[in-house]
């Protein structure tokens, strides 16, 4: 709880860098305290894991895994991650990802989904490099600096 200052600070500065998430900046979290009871719901959540790279005292990356709240779906998790693009291609995304899989087979997910704008091909190679298989393609999805950009559906089937 005491990392809610440092994760809002991380959030806006992520969403400002990047026009490749779903978020835009102040649609995260409005404030430390809104921040705070994000990160309170996390934790009261079993099957929710909100985790973070750190480089010193700052947030560098960050990774979510939402797992179905329904019987039917409660074996399906979606999955997002970020890194702030002075720490990008270190592995750190990469890592956040295999944290991902595994908080998921320990908890004997079986299907691990996400979705990753058209244009973010770097994002898409370090997926499917970590065993996600497009699955389809959600067409003028989002409307994104002033035109509509598709989304490609991922996921990867857990042992």
């Amino acid at each position: 709880m005491d990392d809610a200052e440092p994760l809002f600070r991380f959030g806006e500065k992520l969403l400002s860098e990047s026009s490749y998430f779903l978020r835009s900046p102040g649609e995260r979290a409005r404030s430390v305290d809104e921040m705070y009871a994000i990160i309170e719901r996390f934790y009261e959540t079993p099957h929710y894991l909100l985790l973070s790279a750190w480089k010193g005292n700052m947030v560098v990356g960050e990774s979510v895994v939402t797992c179905g709240d329904f019987q039917r779906n409660r074996l399906t998790a979606t999955v997002g991650v970020g890194v702030l693009a002075a720490h990008s291609g270190c592995g750190i995304g990469a890592a956040l990802m295999q944290e991902m899989e595994a908080f998921a087979l320990r908890r004997r997910m079986r299907r691990l989904e996400l979705t990753v704008m058209a244009p973010n091909t770097r994002a898409q190679v370090l997926y499917e490099r970590l065993g996600y298989v497009s699955e389809g393609v959600k067409r003028d999805s989002l409307f994104v600096d002033g035109g509509f950009v598709d989304e490609v559906m991922m996921a990867k089937i857990l042992a």
